[in-house]
């Protein structure tokens, strides 16, 4: 073989000469070491970049869920706190185009629905544990004025200590019951009279702006042609109602925010007029916008 082959030769450890690197030596018939192949890299795939995360994220499930009557309505509540969420965000994607109207509809009227049925069944949740608010008090008085009368008839010496202390025993463990009762009906009954307890007013203020802004955005694309104005028409009532409740439950904290940038308006004309200085102007303005702040803590 000539000298310029490309064939690969090793030296062979039992007769020391280069042979051909096979399984066996041409020479003497010896094995011969294996060659190692060269590692070929494979080639990287290429990054691809991560979906953009949904508007709302999806509802996580917690650590640990709460459970009987307060965890039922505490599920509920926040499952209506979602759904306004979801409406909102849904807005969001017919304005920017990356939803037909056909699937915004179908999408937002099953939202609606379940929006709907989830607020009758609050309505009528707080209807019965009011009920039964009052029965359980009821019977707490009862128990009470029996707890009474039997000490009185013990002290009378009309029954026995014996007597006494099982009754009142079992009038007092009734009674312990009956207020744990009590307790539990309204932490229920403050969850249910909160819609969107669960939010800070900073994010209902957020999910207000939201919709005001993004409705007025469409109106204008309907007036542009770029959505048809029955869809407007099939959701207009609605979604003016979800503003105004939004509106309603911030209405103070809006006011308040108001009255508060009206006295930093008043403030920067005193300092511009020369009343005050600098100094007082600043920290006065420092310790008002605190104050809006907290507003929406």
């Amino acid at each position: 073989m000539s000298s310029g082959s490309s064939e690969v030769r090793i030296k062979c450890p039992k007769c020391g000469k280069m042979v051909p690197a096979m399984k066996y030596c041409i020479q003497c018939g010896s094995p011969l070491p294996s060659m190692q192949q060269p590692r070929l890299e494979r080639p990287q795939p290429k990054e691809v970049p991560p979906p953009a995360p949904p508007l709302v994220p999806p509802p996580t499930q917690p650590t640990a869920p709460p459970i009987g009557l307060e965890g039922e309505v505490a599920n509920m509540m926040s499952s209506i706190s979602t759904l306004y969420l979801r409406k909102i965000a849904l807005f969001k994607l017919l304005q920017s185009g990356e939803v037909s109207e056909k699937i915004f509809l179908k999408l937002y009227n099953e939202y609606s629905g379940k929006l709907n049925d989830l607020l009758n069944t609050r309505v009528r949740k707080l209807e019965e544990f009011r009920r039964k608010l009052e029965d359980v008090n009821k019977r707490l008085n009862e128990v009470a004025l029996s707890i009474e009368e039997l000490s009185v008839r013990y002290k009378i010496g009309e029954v026995d200590l014996n007597t006494f202390s099982q009754r009142s025993e079992k009038l007092k463990s009734e009674q312990r019951e009956l207020e744990l009762m009590a307790r539990n009906i309204k932490v229920c009954l403050d969850r249910l009279e909160k819609l969107l307890g669960d939010k800070t007013p900073s994010e209902i203020k957020s999910m207000a702006d939201d919709l005001k802004v993004t409705y007025e955005a469409i109106k204008g694309m309907v007036n542009d042609g770029k959505i048809s104005g029955d869809l407007l028409n099939a959701v207009k009532l609605d979604v003016e109602e979800t503003i105004a409740f939004l509106e309603s439950l911030i209405r103070d904290k809006r006011e308040r925010e108001r009255e508060l940038k009206e006295e930093i308006e008043t403030l920067q004309v005193r300092y511009k007029v020369g009343e005050i200085g600098i100094e007082e102007y600043e920290r006065r303005k420092k310790e008002i916008q605190e104050e809006i702040n907290k507003i929406w803590s």
